[in-house]
């Protein structure tokens, strides 16, 4: 579990760094009033939106051939049977536009009555084969206006079990977790 949350941080990190520019260069431009962007700027965002666009068209194994992508794989030490599901991983992430804090099964639950992703098509997802989870989720980052948790959706992917298929279920169905349940009611105070 350990190794899970630090695989999704480190993914996460490499994600802001390398792909989040693309959008949040210019949001953050724009928020300033700058009528010219800087020189390294420009650069950045351009690389990044380059970068994004390789990986949204790429699938394992060409994905692994990019230079920021190698160093990532050998910063966290994967393992030959741990590279496809990485590349899986990376197209989906490079969907992704803003990182937020609730999972991507909450905001496919979507806030009001109506889900975002239909039942029928979160249990295709859930139940779905290994291979054919990345171009589901990568649907339904789509539809949760392509924002979610970045680190928890690293994480997921390149851990996707029963465990997460479980945890996923309860996000979308707003089941509260173990944890949520500690939180609201401390037993020793009942």
């Amino acid at each position: 579990m350990s190794e899970k949350r630090s695989i999704g941080e480190e993914v996460f990190q490499w994600w802001k760094h390398h792909i989040a520019p693309r959008e949040q260069g210019q949001s953050e431009d724009a928020a300033e009033g700058k009528a010219q962007k800087s020189g390294g700027r420009d650069a950045r965002q351009a690389s990044a939106r380059a970068l994004s666009a390789r990986l949204r068209r790429s699938a394992y194994p060409d994905i692994l051939f990019e230079p920021d992508v190698s160093q990532l794989v050998v910063k966290l030490g994967l393992g030959e049977h741990q590279l496809k599901p990485f590349a899986q991983m990376l197209h989906v992430i490079s969907c992704v536009r803003h990182n937020v804090p609730d999972s991507l099964a909450k905001r496919l639950k979507g806030a009001d009555e109506t889900p975002v992703m239909s039942h029928m098509r979160f249990k295709k997802l859930i139940t779905a084969e290994r291979d054919e989870v990345a171009s589901l989720l990568r649907r339904a980052v789509t539809l949760a206006d392509e924002r979610c948790n970045v680190a928890r959706l690293a994480g997921d992917m390149m851990f996707w079990n029963d465990q997460t298929r479980t945890r996923w279920c309860l996000d979308y169905f707003g089941v509260p977790s173990e944890s949520d349940l500690g939180k609201e009611a401390d037993p020793s105070q009942v």
